[in-house]
């Protein structure tokens, strides 16, 4: 049984082996493979800028189903200045980057292609409790500009920002 195992694996090798090597002309020249490696970029496209977060707005209509909402944020601060990096990975799209100021610590994962991009914000450290939302945005060349729109984890205070990185 053994030595009928060992046969039958024998052939199956032979058979996948044989057809496995492409034919010479079928293979690039060296210096095709070396032009081309040497014109084509790799790695992710990374980005460096900076955010401005102001408070945001939430509008409660003024409406009888609305009568007894009485929303009122808390002033947690969280306005003002703060940095934001990302890359893009070249052949997926995938977008992942860090947010540090105000608005975080906190990290951005999403997607974008040569004209857009769109990621989640979230805290770096589950336990926070610092603000999270969405980020969107256009990619013109070496820049991206774009929004920020983040909340507290109880939903009760809100931060709209507007961004803009330069890769570098």
């Amino acid at each position: 049984m053994r030595s009928a195992l060992l046969t039958l694996l024998g052939i199956v090798a032979c058979k996948q082996d044989s057809g496995a090597v492409p034919a010479p002309s079928a293979r690039p020249s060296a210096s095709v493979a070396a032009s081309t490696s040497a014109t084509v970029a790799t790695g992710p496209i990374a980005f460096a800028g900076a955010y401005s977060a102001t408070p945001g707005v939430l509008f409660v209509p003024d409406a009888a189903p609305w009568e007894h909402v009485k929303f009122r944020g808390d002033d947690a601060g969280a306005v003002g200045d703060g940095t934001l990096t990302f890359a893009v990975d070249r052949d997926s799209g995938a977008l992942s980057g860090d947010l540090q100021g105000p608005l975080g610590p906190a990290t951005l994962s999403g997607f974008a292609d040569e004209k857009s991009l769109s990621f989640h914000i979230t805290p770096r450290d589950a336990t926070d409790m610092a603000f999270s939302g969405t980020g969107t945005g256009t990619v013109d060349g070496g820049s991206a500009n774009g929004e920020l729109h983040v909340s507290s984890w109880r939903a009760n205070v809100l931060r709209d920002a507007t961004f803009r990185a330069q890769k570098h």
